[in-house]
């Protein structure tokens, strides 16, 4: 159970873990500053006595450049806002959208280089504009609030101490009325994949039927997420893409005070969520803490050791779910922060 620190903030740790899952390559990203007031320039104004933290999960898909830019240069953005202490809101969101000005450039300066040396190998084939996107979910944490931001399907969320979870985020996916409806507004179009099995009895001899194989994908692009940093080729027209079908941009950012009640609060990939219902997370947690607590004791001095076993076998436990048992041969890669509340 969370406990307030002298200064009256409540206090935590935070620890993180990645799990390659049943991929061949590691696209997740996990960003975590505890002492951001450490590396905030002195000419920014604002009060360094109030405890300030950054912690970001970037899930990259067709390819980890994206991830990678932002797991190197979100917090390097926001550390240059004049305005992060008095204002962090707008700070975000002005980091938000220079990071995907940045990497457009950086991409595009990639096509132009490759363009310059493309050989066809037949007649009509063209360079392709780089792929890479990713989605963000970005918590700062000020004195006792946390300022949340997100794009795409990773998540934050907190459990509470009667083990009930509440998410902060809302999955931008193709599931989604409201997305759908702006996706189609803006030109794009959904593409629900199929595949054919036998009709239910009594035709499962003589006929075939479609059955929906997955989500269905946003094109341009053949993208499950319906907003992400980068993927250009969905998003420039000379590309190939269409603007305004997939975009960046984030909802209204949240701002949500920590209460005496939070034991957990998870910032994770969907990696994690596709694994575990909203359900399952809490229990899943309570099992690992029970385990880890049996196995290394419940004193202060093993705290450290509990609570990274904790993360682990949280993410490992995702990894290994009935649902990546049942829905797909391999398990996506899977990344979590935990803050612990103390």
């Amino acid at each position: 159970m969370a406990t307030v620190a002298p200064g009256g903030e409540t206090t935590l740790d935070a620890y993180n873990h990645r799990s390659i899952g049943g991929r061949h390559y590691q696209e997740d990203r996990a960003k975590a500053i505890d002492d951001l007031n450490e590396l905030i320039p002195e000419s920014t104004k604002g009060d360094r006595s109030i405890r300030r933290a950054l912690y970001c999960v970037f899930d990259g898909h067709g390819g980890d450049a994206c991830s990678e830019f932002l797991f190197q240069n979100f917090h390097k953005h926001l550390l240059e806002k004049e305005n992060l202490c008095e204002d962090p809101k707008a700070a975000i969101m002005s980091t938000w959208d220079e990071c995907e000005e940045q990497f457009q450039s950086r991409m595009t300066a990639r096509y132009d280089r490759n363009a310059k040396g493309f050989k066809p190998k037949k007649e009509g084939d063209k360079p392709k504009f780089p792929g890479d996107g990713s989605t963000a979910t970005v918590c700062l944490i000020e004195g006792n609030k946390v300022y949340i931001a997100s794009c795409g399907d990773s998540s934050a969320a907190v459990i509470r101490t009667n083990k009930s979870l509440e998410k902060f985020t809302r999955e931008h996916h193709t599931v989604d009325p409201e997305e759908v409806a702006r996706i189609e507004a803006a030109g794009g179009e959904l593409v629900q994949k199929t595949i054919k099995t036998p009709a239910p009895f009594p035709f499962c001899c003589t006929k075939m039927v479609d059955k929906p194989l997955g989500k269905p994908r946003v094109y341009p692009g053949g993208l499950l997420v319906t907003r992400a940093f980068g993927d250009f080729q969905a998003k420039l027209p000379v590309a190939g893409g269409i603007p305004g079908s997939i975009i960046h941009t984030c909802d209204p950012i949240r701002e949500v005070m920590i209460e005496d009640d939070w034991q957990y609060f998870v910032v994770a990939s969907d990696g994690i969520w596709d694994g575990l219902t909203d359900e399952q997370v809490p229990k899943v947690l309570k099992q690992e803490l029970d385990d880890a607590q049996d196995d290394y004791g419940k004193g202060d001095d093993n705290k450290e050791k509990v609570r990274k076993r904790v993360v682990k076998g949280f993410v490992e436990s995702a990894t290994d779910s009935e649902f990546w048992r049942k829905n797909q041969c391999d398990a996506d890669n899977t990344t979590a922060i935990i803050l612990f509340f103390k």
